[in-house]
């Protein structure tokens, strides 16, 4: 074990005495020897206690050396550390600054040390500073403190302050550690963010707007469908569409037009405006309007070929703005008009909102289609229905016609017997009286017979002209010879009548190439038809005049006014105008008919015109050399 120099002179200088103790008396010499024990031990206890303050000085100068080392270390992570370091006084003055925030305040650590920091405090963040500043007095630490600094002749920045409180054993602050960062780029990013959270918010609002909007439009549309799927009357499936289209899309006004393609017009149908929409103000009605499509080319060109469009158009009448989405309701049969929305002119259609009113436009086609059909099979059905009367009335009617003359044949047969058998037994007078009797009723079975043939002729007649089969023989007519020699057999019918029978017939008119046995018949059928619907003291006139390529042939008589009606069916078969027979005649409905197709074989048309108190027949020859 290694003794200091001092201990070992110690040693020396004992062992000298213990030799020296040796000369002395016993007493001395135990007396010294005691103490020299003592002193031996006091030694042995001096030398551990060196060992140990020589152990601890190591140790100390190890420590001493470690911490050096850390405070070197210390200065190098203060001094090039990414961040920045402050060190600070109670009241913020800089005491020591690294190289990184001498560069984000662009300034040198010499120039910093000294400096408060608050000059380096962006203006409107100091009086936060001042308060932040006063709460360490009560708090070690403030972390994230967030915070603008202005640099040195440059432009402020965000920065993040991390500061503690360093405190003497009374508590009271010596010294303030900052942690600086630069945060700008955080902040950028948190920006970028925060803008897009919020348009992410709203995308997923419009989208969930979006999505709450095809809903309802998926639910007005089912709606519309059901409606006008049960519907069949047109003016109720039109006024359906429009007014669900109005609320189902905000609308100010709808409204809907057909189409007559034959005269190229538009018509508008049904309008509906919704007055609960902000800003709607009245405006004259387009109801019943008839738009002509020359008018507006270009739109109704479009619409015509099945494509939509909208356009602002400018009310000049009540100084506002509209847009307008025009789209055709079409199917694969054409198109049968258009629908019109309106709205304010900053909300333009949307495609959801178009793609809407096109499926609508499609199911109302549909819808209109199936109630023309609808329509036209009941049109049909009730004339049907009066076909089948027409039949019924002519079975009867052609029933009595063929009895009647039967009957009166029967009789007229049996009378003659009578009149046979009272001859053979009679004297020559009353052989001269029954000689009368037998010609009366061999009149009546001839009149009769002519009536049964005549009936069965036109049916024969009829049944040829319409198969095509009636052959013509042509040749040429001269009317104004010919026509008085056609009348003059109704002149006596006339007359029986009381009747007046006139005929205006031009000397000059041109020679008509025709079928004359036809045409005598269509004039007979006519004259026929005058003489038995002609009332009591009536009048028939025959008039004839030539046109530039045609012949006319007019037949005209006092009559009732027909209903248009009645009118338009008064050329079908079997048909009878109700009421109009003031002489009770009868008829089986066939001679007008029968005239018609006999004036058609001609090459002819044949037209009737009522009026108050007169009826006109009119036919019309074409004027040619030669009928094939």
């Amino acid at each position: 074990m290694a003794q200091s120099p001092q201990l070992k002179m110690v040693y020396q200088r004992a062992m000298v005495l213990q030799q020296r103790a040796n000369n002395l008396p016993e007493s001395q010499q135990a007396l010294l020897s005691q103490a020299l024990k003592e002193l031996q031990a006091v030694l042995e206890e001096l030398q551990a206690a060196e060992e140990d303050l020589r152990y601890q000085n190591e140790e100390l100068v190890s420590t001493r050396q470690a911490v050096e080392a850390e405070r070197e270390r210390y200065q190098e992570l203060f001094e090039f550390a990414p961040d920045g370091y402050l060190v600070t006084d109670a009241n913020g003055r800089i005491q020591e600054a690294n190289c990184a925030i001498a560069s984000l305040l662009n300034v040198s650590q010499q120039f910093l040390v000294g400096k408060p920091l608050l000059v380096f405090i962006d203006q409107p963040d100091r009086y936060t500073f001042h308060l932040k500043l006063d709460r360490l007095r009560h708090l070690d630490k403030l972390q994230d403190w967030g915070v603008r600094l202005r640099p040195h002749k440059s432009s402020p920045f965000d920065a993040a302050l991390t500061v503690s409180a360093v405190r003497h054993s009374a508590g009271q602050i010596v010294s303030l550690r900052w942690l600086l960062r630069d945060i700008t780029e955080r902040k950028q990013v948190e920006r970028l963010l925060e803008h897009l959270n919020l348009e992410l918010e709203r995308q997923v609002q419009e989208r969930t707007a979006q999505l709450q909007q095809a809903l309802d439009f998926e639910a007005g549309l089912k709606r519309i469908t059901d409606k006008v799927r049960d519907s069949l009357d047109e003016s109720q499936i039109l006024q359906t569409a429009v007014h669900e289209l109005t609320l189902v899309l905000g609308l100010i006004c709808c409204d809907t037009a057909l189409y007559d393609i034959g005269l190229a017009t538009s018509t508008v149908r049904y309008e509906f405006t919704n007055f609960e929409v902000e800003g709607v103000a009245s405006s004259p009605s387009s109801l019943g309007q008839v738009v002509s499509m020359a008018t507006l080319p270009e739109i109704y060109r479009q619409l015509l070929q099945g494509e939509y469009f909208q356009f602002c158009e400018i009310d000049v009448n009540l100084t506002r703005h509209l847009t307008i989405l025009s789209c055709p309701i079409a199917d694969d049969q054409g198109v049968l008009g258009d629908l019109r929305l309106f709205k304010q002119q900053h909300d333009a259609f949307s495609e959801s909102e178009i793609r809407l009113v096109q499926q609508v436009t499609n199911q109302y086609a549909i819808a209109i289609r199936q109630a023309r059909l609808y329509q036209a099979s009941q049109v049909q059905i009730q004339e049907m229905k009066k076909l089948d009367q027409l039949k019924d009335s002519f079975l009867s009617t052609t029933s009595h016609e063929l009895r009647s003359p039967v009957a009166n044949m029967r009789m007229a047969i049996q009378m003659l017997k009578i009149a046979i058998a009272q001859e053979r037994a009679a004297s020559e007078l009353t052989k001269s009286e029954n000689g009368n009797s037998v010609d009366q009723y061999l009149q009546i079975l001839h009149a009769e017979c002519n009536r049964e043939i005549s009936l069965i002729n036109d049916l024969l007649d009829l049944q040829r002209l319409e198969a095509g089969e009636q052959p013509l023989a042509v040749e040429p007519i001269r009317l104004q010879d010919w026509l008085p020699r056609v009348i003059a057999p109704f002149h006596e019918r006339a007359r029986d009548h009381q009747q007046t029978l006139q005929i205006d017939v031009s000397q000059d008119l041109p020679v008509l190439v025709s079928d004359p046995a036809i045409l005598e018949r269509i004039l007979a059928e006519l004259l026929n038809n005058a003489c038995k619907y002609t009332p009591l003291a009536g009048q028939i006139t025959v008039r004839v005049q030539a046109q530039l390529n045609s012949m006319q042939l007019q037949v005209g008589n006092t009559s009732i006014e027909i209903p248009t009606n009645e009118l338009a069916h008064i050329f079908d078969k079997f048909y009878r105008i109700p009421n109009s027979d003031p002489w009770k005649q009868g008829g089986t409905g066939l001679g007008l008919a029968l005239v018609q197709k006999l004036t058609e074989s001609l090459g002819g048309m044949i037209t009737v015109e009522s009026t108050s108190k007169q009826l006109y027949f009119t036919v019309e020859l074409p004027l040619i050399e030669r009928m094939s």
